[in-house]
């Protein structure tokens, strides 16, 4: 059993997610400010074990370092850090300076235990090409995969419309779900299926 702290951090507003679990923090995209996202687990009381990271770009990825250093995992997928290598982390072109870092493990589509937590990594391409999903139970962590009444943009490097919409089908596939999107407020997986504007189930 896991409990969802939520943070909005960075100038882009992006959704930074604790998971507190027995054996310590999970964190998902942490966007910026890991000044605040260590505060945060030190009034909790537990270490932040790993780094969950959606995707690569600098807006979920950019204090990904700086919990390493502390003694965080980081955890990805192996395209999008070649998409990083490849200078696509998207900061420079946004006036941002981005923050190295090597993952500690990349990640695919399975099912898998993660400090004592089950889970199932799902691949959900088309924001980028190494977009990946986490699910904990009942709750979808998508990055910017999906969005309440919304999808993730296509049009910057490495992202792909039409795999979108299939990996958006792959999530509306699971039965239930709290989505916990990237940015803006949650929401959930028969809501999308049924309202969702942009792909319909």
């Amino acid at each position: 059993m896991i409990k969802i702290e939520k943070l909005v951090l960075g100038d882009l507003y992006t959704n930074v997610y604790l998971l507190v679990c027995d054996s310590g923090i999970l964190v998902v995209d942490p966007a910026a400010e890991p000044n605040k996202i260590i505060a945060v687990a030190q009034e909790i009381g537990k270490p932040i074990t790993h780094v969950l990271l959606t995707h690569g770009h600098f807006d979920h990825c950019n204090a990904a370092a700086s919990l390493q250093k502390q003694g965080a995992k980081v955890l990805m997928s192996k395209t999008d850090y070649e998409m990083i290598q490849n200078g696509f982390d998207l900061a420079k072109y946004a006036g941002f300076t981005f923050n190295d870092f090597v993952p500690d493990e990349f990640v695919s589509e399975g099912e898998c235990e993660i400090a004592g937590q089950s889970l199932k990594i799902l691949d959900t391409p088309g924001h980028t090409a190494g977009s990946v999903t986490y699910v904990f139970g009942n709750d979808v962590f998508c990055g910017d995969t999906l969005f309440f009444m919304g999808v993730g943009r296509t049009d910057l490097p490495t992202g792909d419309g039409r795999k979108l919409c299939q990996s958006i089908q792959k999530l509306y596939k699971l039965t239930s779900g709290a989505v916990h999107p990237g940015h803006g407020k949650s929401t959930n997986i028969e809501f999308e299926k049924e309202n969702n504007p942009y792909v319909k189930a």
